[in-house]
């Protein structure tokens, strides 16, 4: 039996050997090769991250999409930025990797690309979907060309910062990730003294999981960079879109924090003023870009998503709380925590400021990290039902572009379903310490009465 709670809102993920199986990767193959095939394309590009189940999976999905006569590029083992990277360099819009992102080790999915070389719609993705529950494929016979573009993605990095003056010290912890694969040669170009951390390729993920957005996964990374008195730490996911950082005091600067370092650094280049943020981002960040006269738009949670808008509304920055971050000012649009990561440094290396300093005069707000609440994926949406009553029936004000995001006078609530495990995810804010405890409390508890 065919289990649907792996096909989400804007990939295909779950847990190896028990709903993402080799059986089911070479469905998804056919399936994305019918796709293909039903818009008249002829090509793909394919890839997998390093975790274990990647190798197995990929053969059996690739098996799949040339069954249907489409003819495949393969990476081989890459970040998804790479793949992104090579859809556009070889202009073919249609990828798909073997990969889980940030998830543990155990789990493992496929992300896929499409139209305008972005990742496939939702209304796209139904239709890949609908494929792999009718399983009504084509049929015909592919061939597979194994590609290395990896020089070619590096050198690509290089052109695209501007390298300052000022010699800096950065450790970078990979978590073991695939960029364990790229890291030391791209970083080599650069006049920076490096320290890596857990930057061998090991997709058990042995010393903890490659997630950035989670502070527990920081600690080592803070602990090298005081230590070792470094400008400022890395830290990258499992499939090295996303992006860390830590200041050289050893605190997290969340992603809203650094959307707003690279909007005080574009936006008053440029007469498009517009950024995309996410309903997980901090009003300070709200804040903070009407200071500099940009425009931000608040939209729904989603690295997919948040692709396209800023593709369709032609912007050039835009980010999302949990490590994704998109540059169309001078580069492709796509998230690359490793392009990310550069592009601080290119800020730090053509100033005198420090990495804490690059955030002065910004407004301190009270809030929480990400807390994720597990319940099943049938329960969740019908939890956020329930959460969108309740506020109605309390008379509150909330925005509902992605689950519940209820807004006061002195902070927020954010209540919604994570759009990749079967959890509910919340965040909260307020002006005082004080405040933010009640808000917390309030919404923990309607949550736990409706689990």
């Amino acid at each position: 039996m065919l289990d649907t709670s792996v096909l989400r809102e804007n990939d295909i993920r779950g847990v190896y050997g028990r709903n993402i199986t080799e059986e089911f990767a070479q469905i998804v193959g056919k399936a994305f090769g019918t796709y293909l095939k039903n818009k008249n394309q002829q090509e793909c590009i394919v890839s997998y991250d390093n975790r274990v189940s990647g190798e197995k999976l990929v053969e059996k999905l690739m098996s799949g999409i040339v069954s249907t006569g489409v003819n495949i590029k393969f990476l081989g083992m890459t970040t998804t930025p790479v793949l992104n990277y090579a859809t556009i360099h070889f202009n073919i819009p249609a990828g798909i990797i073997v990969t889980a992102s940030h998830n543990p080790s155990n789990e493992n999915g496929f992300k896929l690309f499409g139209d305008h070389f972005l990742h496939l719609k939702r209304v796209e993705l139904e239709k890949v979907y609908d494929l792999i529950k009718t399983q009504k494929f084509t049929t015909g016979k592919g061939t597979i060309k194994y590609i290395n573009i990896n020089n070619s993605y590096i050198n690509m990095l290089d052109t695209y910062i501007l390298k300052g003056n000022k010699k800096l010290k950065v450790a970078i912890d990979c978590g073991n990730g695939t960029t364990s694969l790229y890291i030391k040669p791209i970083f080599e170009k650069f006049n920076i003294e490096t320290i890596f951390i857990n930057a061998i390729s090991d997709g058990r993920f042995p010393n903890h999981n490659p997630d950035p957005n989670n502070d527990k996964n920081l600690i080592e990374l803070k602990q090298i960079v005081i230590k070792e008195k470094c400008d400022f730490g890395i830290a990258y996911d499992g499939d090295g879109d996303r992006v860390g950082i830590v200041d050289e005091l050893g605190n997290t600067i969340e992603s809203d924090k650094l959307i707003a370092i690279f909007s005080r650094n574009i936006i008053p280049k440029t007469l498009n003023k517009k950024v995309i943020i996410d309903v997980k981002c901090s009003n300070a960040l709200v804040e903070d870009l009407e200071n500099i006269k940009a425009t931000p738009i608040m939209v729904k949670n989603g690295s997919a998503f948040i692709e396209t808008i800023l593709k369709e509304k032609d912007v050039l920055i835009g980010g999302e709380y949990s490590g994704h971050i998109f540059f169309r000012d001078k580069f492709y649009g796509f998230d690359d925590g490793i392009y990310a990561s550069l592009r601080l440094y290119e800020i730090l290396s053509n100033t005198s400021l420090k990495c804490s300093e690059l955030l002065n005069g910004y407004k301190k707000y009270y809030n929480t990290p990400e807390i994720r609440i597990k319940t099943t994926d049938e329960k969740k949406w019908n939890i956020i039902e329930k959460i969108k009553e309740y506020v109605k029936n309390k008379g509150y004000y909330f925005l509902d572009i992605d689950g519940v995001r209820v807004v006061f006078n002195d902070g927020w609530a954010l209540i919604r379903c994570s759009n990749t495990e079967p959890s509910i995810t919340t965040r909260f804010e307020a002006v005082t310490k004080e405040r933010l405890e009640n808000i917390q409390k309030e919404f923990i508890t309607l949550i736990n009465t409706l689990l």
